[in-house]
């Protein structure tokens, strides 16, 4: 008997191709006097960025063993070699009510991340673009989902963090209402790509 193709069992199998991973934590710091360093700097100017060496200051060095312990991890997880991992800067961020940090990402460094200290439920979110240059092209109508969307965002909720590929495009549109947040780039030390293929590399 023929059997209709309706009946048919069909096994389907699905597979993230070349995902680009982020990773989310949490972590309750004594954050008072970040704020305080961070926010006495835009009464001298209208900067939204510190000096890049928060990481050598005392104040910070709860937020920098957090982030030693997460990123330990995720190299873990990610099955990657390395003789050492090395936060090269870090910085403060305030942006003020309706400003923005425009579209970036951050050169000669393999993971970057922020960590939110001030801020409320307004605070505008970090959005991430699609590296995909031609994923957008061609694209049909859908529901949006975490997986099918050519934005992803994560809300500005004080004391959490993000750690992501330094390569990937991000930016912040204009705020609501302030936020304050702390920056920073990580390099692993050691070697990178592959002698038998000519893309060889120690840093």
């Amino acid at each position: 008997m023929k059997k209709n193709h309706n009946e048919v069992a069909y096994e389907i199998d699905e597979y993230a191709a070349f995902p680009t991973m982020m990773y989310k934590f949490k972590a309750e710091l004594p954050i008072d006097d970040m704020v305080k360093h961070i926010q006495s700097q835009k009464d001298k100017s209208n900067i939204t960025q510190t000096e890049s060496n928060l990481h050598k200051l005392e104040i910070f060095n709860p937020l920098v063993q957090c982030i030693s312990h997460v990123a330990s991890k995720i190299i873990q997880k990610l099955e990657y070699t390395c003789d050492a991992m090395e936060i090269t800067n870090m910085w403060g961020n305030y942006l003020q009510k309706e400003t923005a940090h425009p579209p970036h990402t951050h050169s000669n460094n393999v993971f970057s991340g922020v960590y939110y200290i001030d801020g409320d439920e307004n605070s505008a979110p970090i959005q991430f673009f699609d590296p995909r240059p031609q994923a957008n092209l061609l694209k049909p109508k859908n529901n949006p989902t975490w997986n099918n969307s050519g934005m992803l965002q994560f809300d500005a909720t004080v004391g959490t963090g993000l750690i992501f590929p330094s390569w990937l495009m991000h930016w912040v549109p204009p705020t609501p209402s302030e936020r304050t947040s702390v920056s920073w780039n990580i390099i692993l030390r050691g070697d990178y790509g592959s002698k038998e293929e000519y893309q060889y590399a120690h840093i």
